[in-house]
């Protein structure tokens, strides 16, 4: 009986690893960098297919810095500035202008400088 039971979980627990793992594929990986000699603030607004609404970051990069993000396939992403950070936090869209990426597959573990 409990050796059922252990086989059984293992079965279990294989299982969702490899669910997990298919869940994943979706996920492209890309790096972002600062080309500059001067640290420099990113703020990125995305837009990804399926999805309502939009995705805000913000953060600092040091001069040269990258900073790995994680987005799903077809996503557009602009770089913003703070106009249209005020625009988006207002509740518009800024989806209109031409994006500084759309993910592709492709791009996986690709850097893009800004």
């Amino acid at each position: 009986m409990k050796a059922n039971f252990i086989i059984i979980s293992v079965l279990v627990l294989l299982s969702l690893i490899s669910f997990a793992q298919q869940g994943n594929d979706q996920w492209v990986t890309i790096k972002v960098k600062n080309s500059s000699w001067f640290p420099k603030k990113c703020t990125l607004v995305s837009y990804t297919p399926g999805d309502e609404g939009n995705g805000t970051v913000s953060y600092w990069l040091l001069p040269l810095g990258t900073k790995e993000l994680k987005y799903k396939d077809g996503t557009r992403l602009y770089l913003a500035n703070q106009k249209q950070v005020n625009t988006v936090m207002s509740g518009s869209s800024i989806d209109n202008g031409k994006p500084f990426l759309t993910v592709k597959k492709e791009d996986k573990d690709q850097t893009f400088e800004f």
